[in-house]
C-alpha cells in the first residue's frame, strides 16, 4: 500500500510540474516572436539574399523585393507589436486592422510596383529616325517610357557613353523631347579571399532609362527616335507603363495611413511609445517617395539605403511632434491599461 501511494504522490508531482512547465513554455515562445525572432529570421533572410545577389544567383529586382519587403514588415511589426501583449478591445483590434489594409495599399503596394511594373500597355524597337503611334484609345492619365539601349560591340574595355532623344507628340508633331544616357563602364573587382584572391575587371551598365510623360487628353501618342549615339547602333527598345494609380489618390492614401496610424497611438497609455507608429509610418511615407523618384530606371540596392537614411532622418524629427500631436487624440480616446 506504501509502495502505491507513493507511486500515485510521484505521478501527481510529475503531472503538476507538466502542468507548471506547459504555461512558462509558451510564454517563453510567445516573449520570442514579440522580441528577436522576427528581426532575427529578416536579417538572415536578407543576408542570404544579398549574397546570393553578389554571386549573380538572384536578379537585383528581386533581391530588392526581397529585402525591401522584410524592412518594411519589420516596420509594421514594431508599430503595433506593443498591442499584442494583450488583449485589446474591439474599437482598437478594429482600428488595427484598418491600418495594416492601409499600410499594406499605401506603402507596400507601391513598393513593389515600382520594382514590378507588370506587363507593358506597348512595347517597340525603335529606330533612328523612324515614329511610331502608342493607341491609348481615350485614356488619359500619366505614363511611363522605359527605354533600353544596346551597345555595339568593341574590342577592348573601354568605358563608353551613349544618348538618345525621342519626340513625343500627336499626330506627328513633336510635344516635348525625351532624353538619357546609357552607360558602359569597366571596373576592378577582388574575387576571393586571402592569398587566393584576384582582382579581375568587370563589367558595369546601365542601359535603361525612365522618362515621364503625361497626357491629359488621352490622344495617341506618337515616338520618334530623334538621335542616338552611334555607341549604341541605329535602334533602342520602347516600353510604356501606364501608372500604377493616379498621383493624387497616392497622396491622399498616405494622408489617410498617416492618420491611422496617429489614432492607433492614441490608443497607448501615457508614456508608452506614444507615437511609435505615427513616427515609423511617416518615415517610411518619406523613404518610400525617395525610393520610388531616386532612380531613371528600376531602383536597386543604392536607392533602398538612400530611402533607408531619409527615414531615419525623418523619423528623428518627426517623434517629438507626432507625440504632442496625440495628446489631444489620447485624452478623447480610452488608452490601454
Amino acid at each position: 500500500m506504501a509502495a502505491q501511494a507513493r507511486k500515485a504522490h510521484s505521478k501527481q508531482q510529475r503531472g503538476r510540474k507538466g502542468a507548471q512547465t506547459a504555461p512558462l513554455t509558451r510564454m517563453v515562445v510567445t516573449d520570442a516572436l514579440r522580441t528577436w525572432i522576427p528581426p532575427t529570421a529578416a536579417a538572415v533572410v536578407g543576408l542570404v539574399i544579398f549574397v546570393l545577389f553578389n554571386i549573380g544567383i538572384v536578379e537585383e529586382a528581386s533581391a530588392v523585393s526581397i529585402v525591401g519587403s522584410l524592412a518594411l514588415l519589420l516596420l509594421l511589426f514594431y508599430g503595433v507589436r506593443s498591442f499584442t501583449e494583450q488583449a485589446v478591445p474591439m474599437t482598437v483590434a478594429a482600428a488595427l486592422v484598418v491600418f495594416v489594409v492601409l499600410w499594406g495599399t499605401a506603402i507596400y503596394y507601391p513598393f513593389y510596383r515600382t520594382l514590378n511594373p507588370g506587363d507593358p500597355l506597348f512595347t517597340k524597337e525603335l529606330a533612328r529616325n523612324q515614329s511610331v503611334t502608342v493607341p491609348l484609345a481615350g485614356k488619359a492619365g500619366h505614363y511611363s517610357v522605359l527605354t533600353e539601349g544596346h551597345f555595339t560591340p568593341v574590342q577592348g574595355q573601354q568605358n563608353r557613353t551613349a544618348v538618345y532623344h525621342i519626340e513625343v507628340g500627336h499626330g506627328g508633331a513633336a510635344d516635348t523631347v525625351l532624353e538619357g544616357t546609357f552607360e558602359q563602364e569597366w571596373r576592378q573587382e577582388r574575387i576571393g579571399a586571402g592569398r587566393r584572391s584576384s582582382v579581375v575587371p568587370a563589367l558595369h551598365q546601365k542601359t535603361r532609362h525612365r522618362n515621364e510623360v503625361d497626357d491629359s487628353d488621352g490622344h495617341d501618342l506618337t515616338l520618334k527616335l530623334a538621335d542616338l549615339s552611334a555607341e549604341a547602333g541605329d535602334k533602342v527598345t520602347v516600353r510604356v507603363y501606364d501608372e500604377l494609380m493616379p498621383q493624387w489618390l497616392l497622396i491622399a492614401l498616405g494622408g489617410i495611413t498617416l492618420l491611422s496610424a496617429l489614432l492607433v497611438d492614441g490608443f497607448r497609455p501615457k508614456g508608452q511609445h506614444e507615437a511609435l507608429t505615427s513616427t515609423l509610418t511617416a518615415a517610411t511615407l518619406v523613404g518610400l517617395a525617395v525610393f520610388c523618384k531616386s532612380a531613371p530606371a528600376a531602383p536597386g540596392f543604392p536607392q533602398l539605403i538612400v530611402a533607408a537614411v531619409a527615414g531615419v532622418l525623418v523619423s528623428a524629427v518627426s517623434g517629438f511632434i507626432f507625440a504632442r500631436v496625440t495628446q489631444p487624440i489620447r485624452r478623447v480616446l480610452p488608452a490601454l491599461d
